[in-house]
């Protein structure tokens, strides 16, 4: 057993639908989108420039948004999670955020490279993550302080309404 290479632990056997051969062209559909596109709801892309995404968050909070959403997946989940800690980190802590995650189902379109079969679906799942950044201000309570005319000295009765009757 000198001539035989040992086996190697860290990879994953490949799977036997790889190696037949393509007779499709797959083409990849756009992700589903809400229908009423939301100036607040910015989709994270690995195409897009980076510090253009990141100026346009910061338009939006700064523009006075209480909250933006960022929506990315796959690929670019790494880049949505390094854009949320620049803007929370540029903020002065004025700034935080929450992460929700999903699972998302996208449909590609397999085009047969020959004109006897038809076009065919193909259903597969991505994870997501939904980034809310939010102004902290947004948690402050204001508790409103009652003025004088409107209490009441505990010695006259110390409640407003009608005395209940005493059985």
């Amino acid at each position: 057993m000198m001539g035989s290479n040992p086996p190697e632990h860290g990879t994953k056997p490949r799977s036997t639908r790889h190696h037949r051969q393509q007779n499709h062209r797959v083409v990849r559909k756009q992700p589903p989108r809400p229908i009423a596109s939301d100036r607040h709801n910015i989709y994270i892309t690995s195409k897009t420039d980076f510090k253009a995404q990141q100026r346009r968050c910061e338009e939006l909070l700064n523009s006075g948004a209480r909250e933006i959403f960022l929506h990315c997946m796959g690929f670019s989940v790494t880049r949505g999670l390094n854009l949320a800690l620049r803007l929370v980190q540029n903020s002065d802590g004025a700034l935080s955020y929450a992460i929700n995650t999903s699972t998302v189902q996208l449909v590609d379109e397999l085009h047969p490279l020959c004109d006897a079969e038809d076009v065919t679906f193909r259903q597969r799942n991505n994870s997501a993550l939904h980034i809310k950044i939010f102004n902290r201000s947004l948690f402050d309570i204001v508790v409103p302080q009652p003025s004088q005319s409107q209490t009441q000295p505990q010695s006259q009765g110390g409640f407003r309404g009608k005395p209940k009757a005493r059985q």
